[in-house]
């Protein structure tokens, strides 16, 4: 399995950009100039990625939301998940 706080934070930065600079796991998610498309696309990735489903509301509720916070739920979906035999 995927480191997934690496590769969450590898998603993001390769959908802001290098205008951000480095990302630190408290930079909240509204915080970071990515657009409501943008934000579609990034929990399509996330979720094709990690083989789940982000079950954040339509417009991702990414208010106070930190990297953090994303890589966490995630990673709950992640252990979550049944195990192939």
């Amino acid at each position: 399995m995927p480191d997934v706080a690496n590769e969450i934070v590898k998603i993001i930065a390769e959908k802001i950009g290098n205008g951000h600079g480095a990302l630190k796991l408290s930079d909240k998610l509204d915080t970071l100039g990515l657009d409501s498309l943008q934000v579609v696309e990034l929990t399509f990735v996330i979720e094709e990625k990690f083989d789940v489903e982000i079950p954040f509301n339509a417009n991702f509720d990414i208010e106070a939301k930190t990297i953090a916070d994303l890589i966490q739920t995630v990673e709950g979906l992640v252990a979550a998940r049944p195990s192939v035999a």
